[in-house]
C-alpha cells in the first residue's frame, strides 16, 4: 500500500505552475466611526479614580483558609470594627514584637 500524497502536494499539483503569490497588503486600523460600539466605548471611557481614602495606599494581600478568613470576619464583626482595621492591628503587633516602630493604620 503507498502513502497518500499531502494536502498540500495535492494543492498545489492541482493549481499547477503559479508565480509568486502577490503580497498582501496590512491592514490599517479602522477610523474611529468604524470600530464596533464596544471598542469605541472603552476607548472613550475615563479610567476610574480610586477612593479618596485609597489614595496614595498600597494594598497588602494573601490567600487564607476559608476557616481563617471566616474567623477573621467573625472576630471584625464582634469588635464592630472593619477586617481591614483588624489586619491593621494584627500587623501593628507584629511590628512590635519584630521591635518596628508600628504604622496605626486602620
Amino acid at each position: 500500500m503507498s502513502a497518500r500524497p499531502s494536502l498540500s502536494a495535492r494543492l498545489a499539483q492541482a493549481a499547477g505552475p503559479a508565480a509568486a503569490p502577490a503580497p498582501v497588503p496590512a491592514p490599517s486600523p479602522p477610523a474611529p466611526s468604524q470600530r464596533p460600539a464596544r471598542a469605541r466605548k472603552a476607548a472613550e471611557t475615563p479610567a476610574i479614580a480610586p477612593a479618596k481614602a485609597r489614595v496614595g495606599k498600597t494594598m497588602v494581600a494573601g490567600y487564607f483558609s476559608p476557616e481563617m478568613a471566616r474567623a477573621v470576619k467573625l472576630l471584625a464583626v464582634e469588635r464592630g470594627v472593619t477586617v481591614q482595621a483588624l489586619i491593621g492591628e494584627a500587623l501593628d503587633l507584629v511590628l512590635r514584637q519584630a521591635g518596628k516602630h508600628p504604622m496605626g493604620e486602620r
